[in-house]
């Protein structure tokens, strides 16, 4: 390898005749506010060491680059292959510093007479500003005989237009999720500034300024600065190494290996359009990117891909490119449009990963319809269909609606109840996910239920799922949620349970929706009674599900730890019509408890079937 590392203090790295810049297909700036806040708590730390007459060195990592060419320019120039993050935060610190010193020089020179000692000050103030500014955000060039002022780092497209208005203090307006990691970095940094250089004396803030520019920066503070002969040595340092913490995903791996292939001249204009489409995708937070693609390779190709060649494998199915491929125009092309889909892929990724129906202006369904997604993503807590659910996007409102209804019902049974292996689940998701892609017009949904319920006869037989739904006890250490979604399942599909349970379950009145979020989980005969109000033989079936109801928004729960003869009539009014049919009892005892216990399973036994 060409890569010669040389330990380097931050000034020392930025007096070398050379600017850096961030390549246009690399991901924006992605440091949040904890890996910020931790970069100011670093150098805060070399700074008050420094004060006590100390010294405390930090590393900061590494800094990726390759050469690049600039013509007749004076200076070289270093493409950024990793190191985006520590070299963008180092100047939006400097430009925080000569932003906010410059504002108090200017306030300065509004007084009347300013002290022997402020002038002293502000002399070598002015005069620290200008150098820092020139050392860290500007650098003069020659260019075809003409003096230029040119950014000592320029980000990526994406990023560049808002960096630099930042450091001139135009306060940019923000279009993506880099831009406001930006702004959060430059309001932290300009925050510490504040209080660590403009809280006291001018003679003391311009002492401890010269302590962070010669000691701190120009001593303390290190990277190991790599330079390679060549892009290819250069990203596989840029694949093993991270930014802080924030792991460089497959995507930005991707981004630029596709970058590359049409860096061609023939291919210039189709490079634009990818790199565009690319800043599309990239926009989101980076660790979630690489779950949206594992998802979306899962979805189009019907198996999951190894975590340790999604690159390859990607670059191999997705965009048909192999070692050795020419890249025609046709084929650029195609590599455009794939990012494209899997830029509008992430936007269904992202809304379903919230609960939200993926269909704009539908209506062909009903609310209770679009609730079931949010059942099943947000409360039932499952992730693991989004493969699935993406492909069954391409069938319409209509057949997603009654394939999430479906897959709600199974996931309750076969992993919140029965707990079984998820392996099984994921690999027929796959299977049927493939199936869609392949043929989305001839695709029927009762094959989806077929399979779903063979394994669901596997794993969780009917035997197996009744004896744990007996053995579910309300825990008031913990949510119960899954017992209060039993309970509002079984409400919705109780008028179809009556009528024979005959076909697919379904909910027979749509427009009555218990909402998950405004439910309760109350107990029939007190969970805590009162002395003179308690049962023996009621005591130990108190916390199992035949003693266990919801209550809707409507239902007065003032009376919870009142006597049954006390609750009847609240019961019986209740919006839930299975807590009507309780209201209706005589009284509650441990009879009517098994009869309603019995009542809830089998219905459950009916129900819980895709």
């Amino acid at each position: 390898m060409g890569i010669k590392p040389d330990q380097l203090s931050i000034r020392t790295l930025f007096e070398q005749k050379h600017t850096f810049a961030v390549p246009k297909y690399q991901r924006g700036y992605a440091w949040d506010d904890q890996a910020v806040s931790d970069f100011i708590h670093d150098i805060a730390r070399c700074l008050a060491k420094r004060k006590e007459g100390g010294k405390l060195n930090h590393f900061f990592g590494g800094i990726v680059t390759v050469p690049s060419a600039l013509g007749n320019s004076s200076r070289s120039n270093y493409e950024v292959i990793d190191g985006q993050q520590r070299l963008a935060s180092f100047v939006l610190l400097i430009g925080a510093l000569v932003a906010q010193m410059r504002n108090a020089l200017g306030d300065l020179t509004k007084k009347a007479k300013p002290s022997e000692e402020e002038t002293k000050a502000s002399a070598f103030l002015t005069n620290t500003v200008d150098a820092l500014s020139k050392l860290y955000l500007h650098y003069r060039d020659s260019i075809a005989l003409e003096y230029v002022e040119v950014p000592k780092l320029t980000l990526s497209d994406a990023d560049r237009d808002f960096f630099i208005g930042l450091l001139e203090g135009k306060s940019p307006t923000s279009s993506r999720a880099s831009h406001d990691r930006l702004q959060t970095a430059w309001d932290l940094l300009t925050s510490f500034v504040k209080t660590t250089f403009l809280s006291e004396g001018l003679a003391k803030n311009a002492e401890h300024i010269q302590l962070l520019a010669d000691r701190v920066l120009g001593e303390d503070c290190t990277v190991i600065f790599m330079s390679s002969d060549t892009r290819s040595e250069a990203y596989q340092i840029f694949q093993v190494l991270n930014d802080r913490g924030v792991q460089l995903t497959d995507s930005d791996l991707l981004r630029a290996a596709t970058m590359e292939l049409l860096d061609a001249t023939p291919l210039a204009s189709s490079q634009g359009g990818l790199a565009s489409a690319w800043d599309e995708v990239l926009a989101y937070e980076p660790k979630v990117i690489d779950t949206y693609l594992k998802w979306y390779y899962s979805s189009h190709e019907g198996k999951r891909p190894s975590s340790s060649e999604l690159t390859d494998q990607f670059l191999e199915y997705r965009f048909k490119v192999t070692a050795g491929t020419k890249v025609t125009k046709a084929l650029a092309n195609s590599i455009v449009d794939e990012v494209e889909r899997m830029d509008a892929a992430f936007e269904l990724l992202d809304k379903m990963g919230d609960g939200a129906w993926p269909f704009s202006k539908d209506k062909s369904t009903v609310r209770w319809d679009r609730e079931r997604l949010s059942m099943l993503v947000t409360h039932l807590k499952h992730s693991n269909a989004m493969p699935l659910l993406l492909a069954l996007h391409e069938l319409g409102s209509i057949k997603f609606a009654e394939a999430v209804a479906s897959l709600e019902r199974f996931v309750f049974r076969y992993k919140t109840i029965g707990n079984a292996h998820i392996s099984p689940m994921t690999d027929l998701y796959l299977r049927h996910a493939k199936r869609i892609r392949d043929n989305p017009a001839g695709y029927k949904l009762s094959t989806l239920r077929t399979e779903l319920g063979d394994l669901l006869d596997k794993m969780v037989p009917l035997d197996v799922f009744e004896a744990s739904l007996r053995q579910l006890r309300y825990n008031k250490r913990a949510g119960n949620g899954h017992i209060r979604y039993l309970l509002i399942t079984l409400e919705d599909h109780r008028s179809w349970f009556e009528k024979g349970a005959n076909g697919v379950p379904r909910c027979k009145d749509k427009s009555a929706i218990l909402d998950f979020s405004n439910t309760t989980l109350e107990h029939i005969y007190p969970r805590s009674a009162k002395a003179s109000d308690k049962i023996a033989a009621m005591e130990p079936l108190k916390d199992a599900l035949g003693n266990l109801a919801i209550f809707g928004p409507d239902d007065n729960d003032a009376l919870a730890n009142k006597p049954f003869a006390e609750k009847k009539k609240m019961l019986a009014k209740s919006n839930v019509s299975l807590n009507r049919e309780v209201g209706q009892l005589a009284d509650w005892t441990k009879a009517t408890f098994e009869a309603r216990a019995n009542r809830l399973v089998q219905m459950a036994l009916k129900i819980f079937v895709p």
